[in-house]
């Protein structure tokens, strides 16, 4: 049943800008609340899962002989430094993808908003499937489950709208993007079935390398690619600001509700 409605909010989520007709500056006006969301998801989930997955690394090293637990151990504090590079590699990625593959000087900006919708598609399933995995193994621990389980509803519907808004952005067309708003929907149940299967075969390297190259992903996306298109043109730039900080404000709350 938690299965059935993750993925039936999604796609309602999803669904939702296909059925409006969107002026150029309606859609980036739409834009600005998808930005905050992605904004708020990289900087209040995403990343401080990483932080977490980088203090165990360092926790869980066994303390030389002769330490004290309260004396600096920052020696062994480079074991976790790996999982910072891969959230330069992801950067660095979608930078030297967008510019040296898909940009060309006659569809400048047509290739380039597919490239930040191909990258936001990325970003955000690497973060849905960890969301479901999760979930699976909070099942244990039934009021943990439970809230996680409410974080997870209350924010799918809203990153599956954002990712319709920045593909509509890009021109995709309208099959392209049911299907995959319909492959979006389907990660986050995929890692709730799955969790511990895939959990166990990856290990905390795997699962690490994924969340920080997501990482990222989002915040070449977020900083260079959305905030500009959202504030590309000067009108209605309160509103479009006031829209951003409400996307944040959304995932603050979801992230409060996980805890």
């Amino acid at each position: 049943m938690e299965i059935l409605f993750v993925t039936l909010v999604a796609l309602a989520g999803g669904a939702l800008p296909l059925l409006i007709r969107w002026t150029d500056r309606h859609l980036h006006t739409a834009l600005a609340l998808s930005t905050g969301i992605f904004l708020g998801a990289v900087f209040l989930h995403v990343l401080p899962a990483l932080s977490e997955m980088s203090l165990s690394s360092v926790v869980t090293q066994p303390i030389p002989e002769g330490s004290h637990p309260g004396v600096d151990l920052s020696h062994v504090h480079g074991g976790d430094s790996w999982l910072w590079l891969c959230v330069l590699a992801g950067v660095l990625a979608v930078y030297l993808i967008e510019s040296l593959v898909l940009r060309t000087h006659d569809h400048d900006e047509a290739h380039q908003h597919r490239a930040v919708s191909l990258a936001a598609l990325v970003g955000l399933g690497v973060h849905a499937l960890t969301a479901g995995i999760g979930y699976a193994a909070a099942q244990s621990h039934t009021h943990v489950g439970g809230a996680l389980l409410f974080a997870i509803l209350a924010h799918k519907g809203f990153e599956a709208f954002s990712l319709t808004t920045v593909f509509q952005l890009a021109g995709a067309e309208r099959k392209s993007i049911l299907w995959m708003v319909v492959g979006f929907a389907a990660i986050t149940p995929l890692g709730m079935l799955l969790g511990e299967s895939i959990s166990a075969q990856m290990g905390e390297l795997g699962m690490g390398v994924l969340t920080a190259l997501a990482a990222g992903t989002f915040l070449f996306v977020c900083l260079c690619e959305l905030l500009p298109e959202v504030f590309h043109h000067r009108e209605d730039s309160w509103l479009r600001v006031t829209l951003l900080v409400i996307g944040i404000a959304m995932m603050m709350a979801f992230e409060e509700l996980g805890h």
